[in-house]
């Protein structure tokens, strides 16, 4: 069977991108940018501050698990060769990143898997570019839970391993003060300083 040409066929939108979180939002930026209309497709809702789960034991916030009706910020997905665990909800990641921003250590960067991605040497440069972009930093205070985690590392002779945590957090020289933008050339928003409500 011959297939007719289409033609003349308008669509809604230029583009779909699927996902809201950092890789989704920034492209759906970059994409509108240039002039284009485009959809942003998300699997969870807009989160507000008093929605959050106050613990992860609130099983049905938590998790993201709508068989069971749970419609929570936090996807699991065990795959054949991992674990994946990601975001779920307007800002996919972010909701549950927690500001940690890890680069692999060289088992992981050796693996087949970074090795069919180009190797190491392809790879750390982006993990550079992202960490000066998103202003990652060493957290400059150690709370009771780093202490906890800590000496569990030191139960099970790892130890040495332990360090404050690299993450994209803004601490300036005071807590909770307004600052012009420090990673963009002054052209980003302005920005306040963390007062380490987390702690």
């Amino acid at each position: 069977m011959e297939q007719k040409k289409r033609t003349n066929v308008h669509y809604d939108f230029d583009f779909i991108v699927v996902g809201s979180g950092f890789g989704g939002s920034v492209s759906a930026m970059r994409l509108s940018q240039k002039g284009y209309s485009v959809a942003v497709i998300e699997s969870g809702k807009r989160w507000k501050s008093e929605d959050f789960p106050k613990s992860n034991w609130s099983l049905n916030k938590y998790l993201w698990m709508p068989r069971i009706g749970f419609y929570g910020i936090q996807r699991l997905n065990l795959l054949k060769d991992f674990f994946l665990v990601s975001g779920a909800g307007v800002g996919g990641g972010s909701l549950v990143y927690a500001n940690t921003l890890y680069v692999p250590g060289d088992k992981v960067l050796n693996s087949v898997t970074f090795k069919k991605l180009g190797g190491k040497d392809k790879i750390l440069p982006y993990y550079s570019i992202a960490s000066r972009m998103l202003g990652v930093t060493q957290n400059p205070q150690l709370y009771e839970s780093d202490f906890i985690l800590k000496e569990i590392a030191e139960d099970i002779n790892r130890g040495d391993t332990f360090r404050p945590t690299p993450v994209g957090v803004f601490f300036g020289e005071k807590p909770g003060k307004l600052t012009k933008d420090p990673f963009f050339l002054g052209e980003g928003p302005d920005r306040v300083t963390c007062n380490h409500c987390g702690g």
